[in-house]
């Protein structure tokens, strides 16, 4: 993929464009804020241990293999140990006779793969994490999976689909939802990843959305004066700088460059043969005036 780039040695990261790195950290910021409020790193901790412990005592059970995975997850979803552990159940094949449970095996797996840029296998994972929620799952773990697909779409530059999906999210949004940055973000993706004309698609849906919702259209076009007012602050800003750079550089700099020039040989010559000739016309000049 002409977007991702493998960084020099034997290390699995990867380098990707700042675009997807924001769609990463989407994910990563929707992880934090399912964690349950009040709870802190100890207790997840804690958890985790007791996970790992469950899962010791008998190895060879899945459900105690994903809950010890997704222990991990929701205190780090960038854990290494979360793709290790989820990527072993995936191997086998679906292992739950619960659909929604084996669906949570394919959208943790598809998260990790994403998150370390996998994007082609993470969508596979996620299209069979969308298969198993249809047959059993509610409207907020389908909002979720749907997600998902939006940043895997927008990441891999699929502008038709990501649009297709953008749809889908916006009816399943709820209160709270922040779905003005979901679609910025996938724009700004696809119009740096694929060409400006990928997003024209999101902005028809976008505007659309906006049309048939006040509250959400409000909040956009406040969003917009103060993006303009922050700009305009950004750049007076800038134009001091560079006045105050400009001004700090000669103060800086002026008496090194006065400095070499009193060592210079060259310089203090060149300045004797200047005063000298300056005295001579000074006084080619008195001894016309006496003549006269």
């Amino acid at each position: 993929m002409g977007h991702v780039r493998r960084l020099l040695g034997s290390s699995p990261e990867v380098e990707v464009a700042r675009e997807i790195q924001t769609l990463q950290a989407d994910w990563i910021a929707e992880n934090s804020d399912a964690r349950e409020e009040g709870v802190f790193r100890e207790e997840y901790e804690r958890r985790i241990l007791t996970a790992l412990q469950a899962h010791k005592s008998d190895s060879l059970d899945p459900k105690k293999l994903l809950e010890l995975a997704e222990a991990h997850g929701v205190l780090d979803p960038k854990d290494k140990k979360v793709l290790k552990y989820v990527e072993r159940l995936c191997k086998f094949g679906d292992m739950f006779f619960d659909k929604q449970r084996q669906g949570d095996v394919y959208q943790l797996y598809g998260r990790s793969l994403f998150l370390a840029a996998r994007f082609e296998e993470c969508l596979e994972f996620m299209l069979k994490a969308r298969e198993c929620y249809k047959e059993n799952g509610n409207r907020k773990i389908r909002r979720v999976n749907n997600t998902g697909l939006l940043r895997v779409y927008a990441a891999m530059g699929r502008h038709k689909e990501c649009a297709e999906r953008l749809e889908v999210a916006l009816t399943q949004s709820e209160v709270g939802d922040d779905s003005m940055l979901l679609y910025m973000h996938a724009k700004n993706a696809l119009e740096k990843i694929g060409t400006p004309r990928d997003a024209e698609i999101l902005d028809d849906i976008w505007y659309v959305f906006l049309d048939t919702h006040p509250a959400e259209k409000q909040q956009w076009e406040n969003f917009q004066a103060m993006g303009i007012n922050v700009l305009k602050g950004v750049k007076n800003d800038d134009d001091d700088d560079d006045k105050r750079n400009l001004a700090e550089n000669i103060a800086t700099f002026w008496p090194l460059i006065k400095r070499d020039l009193q060592k210079s040989t060259f310089i203090r010559v060149a300045g004797i043969v200047f005063i000298v000739a300056m005295m001579m016309y000074v006084m080619v000049g008195v001894m016309k005036l006496f003549r006269k």
